[in-house]
């Protein structure tokens, strides 16, 4: 076997960790079809790819059905992020009081790299008919309260997304950049962000910024609802909710909003 030059190795172990990123991104284990239409890769180096993560024990194959999923071993990786992520402990008793006083799934999103938004926490609700969404899930920042909710205090991050090609998700989708440039701005001006049918056809939510000691927006956290629940009331009570528990997490995240205003008040 020739031997590999650092480029081609590093080329290699990124197209890897990319099949474990798709693998993680999927609704349930996936063939290898739908990892090569996915990634847009040739069919060949995906199947050396996907394999090298089940001889790694990262995923596992299953003869019978052609599909590949992800084992234990890749969640401890992630448990072990989350363990040693400051921000999920401090905010985790709030976010079970926001469930408590809702009754609405919450959840507690932070902006990836790459423009998408990851739930980090979640605290499930306790109705009958609820939002179906898992830990670690991604999903569009620009579609979603908790994501509008992040960008809306990040122009760099906004402008980088918005750059992109905007699947239209729902016929209720915005699609539009010019159109979410204008609905960030008015998530500046009033402090939070209520979204409806964008993402999915049937569920919508509201959520506020989270900010850490230094004022930068790094979270945020979200009350997830079905649509038929989401009356003007509903909507504006949770809306209050969503606010004071960001509040709370920035506060406990060293962030002293009477000192931010007394500052911008002296500028």
């Amino acid at each position: 076997m020739p031997a590999l030059n650092r480029n081609q190795i590093i080329a290699s172990a990124a197209g890897t960790l990319e099949m474990l990123e798709i693998l993680s991104r999927g609704d349930g284990p996936m063939t290898l079809g739908e990892l090569v239409t996915e990634s847009g890769r040739p069919k060949g180096t995906v199947h050396r790819m996907v394999s090298t993560l089940v001889n790694m024990g990262f995923a596992t194959y299953t003869r019978e059905t052609g599909l590949y999923g992800l084992t234990l071993k890749a969640w401890r990786i992630g448990s072990a992020a989350l363990r040693d992520f400051d921000l999920v402990e401090r905010a985790r008793p709030i976010l079970d009081q926001l469930r408590a006083q809702t009754g609405e799934t919450v959840h507690l999103s932070v902006l990836e790299s790459a423009g998408e938004i990851v739930y980090v926490a979640k605290v499930g609700s306790q109705k009958s008919i609820g939002v179906l969404t898992r830990l670690g899930q991604l999903s569009p920042s620009w579609c979603t309260a908790t994501g509008r909710a992040i960008l809306a205090f990040d122009p760099v991050a906004a402008d980088r997304v918005l750059a992109q090609r905007l699947e239209k998700r729902t016929p209720k989708t915005v699609t539009d950049p010019r159109a979410i440039r204008q609905i960030l701005t008015r998530i500046r001006e009033g402090g939070y962000a209520v979204t409806c049918a964008e993402n999915h056809i049937d569920m919508g939510g509201v959520a506020a910024p989270i900010r850490d000691y230094s004022g930068d927006v790094i979270a945020a956290v979200g009350i997830a609802m079905p649509v038929y629940r989401m009356t003007d009331e509903v909507v504006n009570a949770a809306v209050q909710s969503a606010r004071r528990a960001a509040e709370s997490i920035s506060a406990a995240m060293g962030h002293d909003d009477a000192a931010a205003r007394r500052q911008t008040k002296g500028d």
